[in-house]
């Protein structure tokens, strides 16, 4: 018998990329994963509206896992920490608008989000990850870079949210910190701005013009070095905030393969972090919509050509294979099924034992091969009358 942790691991918070990776990645004897629409403030939170739905979930899967024969002692390692949540009054007071929880026998990960969930309890050998996918493409993901002489700050933003990320020693704080304390005053002038964009500003020997000083060229690349640590081959949006003279320069020095063309302006020294959100959301919102778009008309215009497709047969097999570029899920749909990954071929028939979600199956490899996932409303779908649709890359 497995033994288990008196104290498995535990993480929360707003998910990213490499988390998602993560749980998609996961294949264990028994994986569940809960989702619950919470509410962020209220006389429902006061009277626990959010914790009943979590003991019903709780409820319902130790009912079906004491029907597959697990013993007390393994039930209470692998239920205790999400019980222990029930008594948590100051978790409950901080919600967002959707709970998702992902329990395994040694650990527990669960994240509070800005995504209203409908409620569902999935238990296999792998997680549900589907009511996430808004979250990276419908909910908009981006970074913003808050960049200045003085200070450096990196959050990551969506739609609803932007939340700091903690940088640690991977990214130099201020400007002395790369190019030492006795920096030219000649070579680099500080001077402020007035008319409410105060604040240092970057300047070369030659203002405007293509000869930015090497010593601010050098705190870039620095800044530049410990952003891609951080986020990896993240390719979401970089915004960055900063005064006009800093954009050309980082843009210049910057290995981010997506850099945003458009900035936020002014000294985000002095600007709050949630106004920076709203000033950057404004930038990326159009970016989001213009990609989703394109590639509905991709769908559209390429049906007759073969590399388009709304079978969820041919679909799934392509996806784990890598070859779907993007796919529309129809929301609140799902088709079930069992995948045999030796014949290539989905099995619809409701004897099979084991059956999972295909469209679970087919997002998730999407993802994990680059493709991008959008649902959409069954009006919206890019071809009518249909669940499913994928651009395939060839």
């Amino acid at each position: 018998m497995r033994m288990v942790p008196e104290r498995p691991a535990m993480d929360n918070g707003l998910i990213t990329d490499k988390e998602f990776a993560e749980l998609a990645r996961v294949h264990d004897l028994r994986c569940a994963s809960i989702f619950i629409p919470t509410l962020r403030a209220g006389e429902e939170v006061v009277r626990g509206h959010d914790q009943r739905r979590l003991k019903n979930s709780l409820k319902e899967i130790r009912r079906r896992l004491e029907e597959e024969g697990m013993s007390p002692n393994e039930m209470r390692g692998y239920l205790g920490p999400a019980e222990d949540l029930l008594e948590d009054t100051g978790f409950w007071r901080n919600q967002s608008d959707g709970l998702a929880i992902f329990l395994q026998e040694d650990r527990m990960r669960y994240y509070t989000l800005p995504l209203h969930f409908e409620p569902k309890i999935y238990m296999a050998d792998h997680f549900y990850l589907l009511p996430l996918i808004p979250y990276f493409n419908d909910n908009g993901r981006f970074y913003l870079l808050a960049l200045s002489q003085q200070q450096v700050r990196l959050f990551e933003g969506s739609r609803h949210s932007i939340s700091e990320v903690v940088t640690g020693g991977e990214v130099p704080r201020r400007l002395e910190e790369v190019v030492g304390y006795d920096f030219r005053d000649k070579s680099l002038q500080h001077r402020t701005h007035h008319g409410g964009e105060g604040g240092a500003m970057f300047h070369g020997q030659g203002s405007g013009k293509d000869d930015s000083d090497p010593e601010v060229e050098r705190y870039f690349r620095a800044v530049d070095a410990g952003v891609k640590e951080l986020i990896g081959d993240d390719r979401v949006p970089l915004v960055l905030a900063c005064v006009d003279e800093a954009f050309p320069i980082y843009r210049k020095t910057t290995s981010h393969p997506n850099l945003f063309g458009e900035f936020v302006p002014g000294n985000p020294d002095e600007t709050d972090p949630l106004l920076l959100h709203e000033k950057a959301w404004e930038l990326v919102n159009d970016y989001y919509l213009q990609e989703r778009r394109k590639r509905e008309v991709q769908i559209r215009d390429l049906s007759a050509s073969g590399r388009t497709s709304a079978d969820i047969g041919e679909i799934v097999p392509s996806a784990v294979e890598g070859r779907v570029d993007t796919l529309f899920l129809r929301k609140g749909q799902d088709m079930t099924g069992i995948y045999d990954m030796t014949e290539r071929r989905v099995y619809m028939d409701e004897a099979r034992p084991n059956r999972v979600s295909l469209f679970n199956m087919a997002a998730i490899h999407t993802l994990e091969n680059s493709g991008r996932v959008f649902t959409a409303p069954s009006g919206e779908m890019p071809v009518e009358a249909t669940d499913i649709n994928a651009l395939m890359r060839y």
